[in-house]
């Protein structure tokens, strides 16, 4: 087997992996990078093997940085099977079709772009006028998926079998279990995707996988152990009771895809199981309400306690305190009611969506808060909120940050430092080969550290298109 990083390498977007299994080609996820996909140089705009080479692709879970790219392949000629968990179908068809509806948008502003943090100055930018893909790509991808559930093993090619296991990182989540006849020897292969928190108190735990020879795992948070969820929620406790006395407005930049449906949840619990003194809950993602509505048809993908707190109420996503924003209009109007209110929009690195506006007429008095709940990337505007900048620029303009910042990334859908030691204790022992993937360097190196010990080779923080045979 020779396994190929064409992404998410010493960083956290862009995961695509190539396997070469004797004479087949598989390909696991062809997710976005965080860079500006109307740049000819961005690596969103390169595909470094012929999509026409692939007999299988097999996607992990439905974040953008891990399907973003899949209408690419099927532009450039790959005409085989998708595969992905039922919920994960699902949720695809909304982000892509969302996806390439906002590349037509922003290809009338390309040229007119905002300067990125991100870009070299002193390089100049060679801008495409075309979008990375368009609507029918997206429809032709979505007829190549072909959903499989947990558990479930089909004979993928000759003499390799795939099973999806259950990640725990949102709904639908995947890890990619494949075994296969290789020199008279038979193997197991296993993709991680990206793994879930222990103990969520929303999805399960990550499953746990036997008998591995090679693996390839995430490290988002291979470096930092985040709060338990009892202790998150102490603390959004103690943040409302501040915005019931200063009358603040709470501004959560959440993913339209996970976080957004948990923030429901959560608050849904401090009011009704905790007894929390409620406040109006906006939800203002428009991308976010559909996804919820996905969610609504996958009741058994959570954990009992989860269930028991919908139990008796048929759209237990809403309620009495939660109010969703359909129209420009109801955004705008949020802007100008009295707080106190939570606000929770996309996006979730605060790099588009409402929450810019939101943002906007909030974070320079210092009665609103803003609080981040979710991974922030480098040199993105969430992450320079994050961090406690003294300005930040909006849309062309720069405000004082005066607002409370808290920063409770244990409501992260990704496993942190402890829950990835468990999780390499319960499948360790028999691991030949490890890749760490999907994380900044000092989180993969963290990674690496919890995972040697169960591990015969060293284990490896591999480069961008680095190869190797194992």
């Amino acid at each position: 087997m020779r396994i190929t990083f064409h992404g998410a390498t010493r960083q956290v977007t862009g995961s695509s992996h190539l396997l070469d299994i004797g004479d087949h080609r598989i390909l696991l996820d062809c997710g976005l990078y965080d860079s500006n996909r109307f740049d000819l140089d961005s690596p969103n705009r390169r595909m470094p093997f012929n999509p026409r080479s692939l007999d299988a692709v097999i996607v992990s879970h439905a974040h953008n940085d891990h399907i973003g790219r899949l209408p690419c392949l099927i532009r450039d000629g790959y005409t085989g099977p998708v595969y992905c968990t039922p919920a994960t179908a699902e949720i695809m068809g909304i982000m892509l079709r969302d996806s390439a509806r906002i590349q037509r948008e922003d290809l009338r502003h390309a040229f007119k772009r905002r300067p990125n943090p991100k870009d070299d100055p002193n390089r100049e930018i060679r801008l495409a006028d075309t979008p990375l893909f368009d609507f029918a790509d997206v429809e032709l991808l979505l007829e190549a998926l072909r959903p499989l559930d947990y558990g479930e093993t089909i004979d993928l090619l000759p003499d390799i079998q795939l099973t999806l296991r259950n990640a725990g990182h949102i709904l639908g989540s995947a890890m990619v279990q494949l075994d296969f006849r290789e020199h008279q020897r038979r193997r197991r292969f296993l993709f991680t995707g990206d793994l879930g928190r222990r103990n969520s108190g929303l999805l399960p735990d990550p499953e746990i996988v036997q008998d591995i020879d090679i693996l390839v795992t995430e490290s988002t948070y291979g470096h930092k152990t985040l709060d338990p969820t009892h202790r998150l929620l102490k603390q959004l406790h103690a943040i409302l009771l501040r915005a019931h006395r200063e009358a603040g407005k709470i501004i959560i930049p959440a993913f339209s895809l996970g976080r957004t449906q948990r923030m429901i949840l959560v608050f849904q619990e401090l009011f009704q199981r905790y007894k929390v003194k409620p406040m109006p809950v906006f939800v203002d993602s428009p991308l976010g309400l559909k996804l919820t509505d996905i969610h609504r048809q996958f009741p058994d993908a959570y954990v009992p306690s989860a269930r028991q707190l919908m139990d008796g109420d048929p759209d237990y996503f809403n309620n009495q305190y939660v109010h969703f924003c359909y129209s420009f209009e109801d955004s705008r109007r949020i802007n100008f009611l009295p707080g106190p209110m939570v606000i929770v929009a996309g996006s979730g690195m605060c790099e588009a969506g409402r929450v810019r506006h939101h943002l906007r007429h909030a974070i320079q008095h210092d009665n609103n808060a803003i609080v981040i709940v979710s991974y922030q990337a480098e040199g993105t505007l969430g992450r320079q909120i994050a961090e406690g900048a003294e300005q930040v620029l909006i849309d062309d303009r720069w405000f004082d940050l005066n607002a409370a910042v808290y920063v409770l990334d244990g409501f992260s859908g990704h496993a942190d430092r402890d829950d990835l030691a468990w999780w390499y204790s319960q499948i360790g022992g028999s691991i030949e080969h490890a890749f760490v993937v999907h994380g900044e360097p000092e989180a993969m190196q963290g990674a690496v550290e919890l995972l040697q010990p169960y591990v015969r080779n060293p284990v490896r923080m591999p480069e961008l298109d680095e190869s190797f045979e194992v």
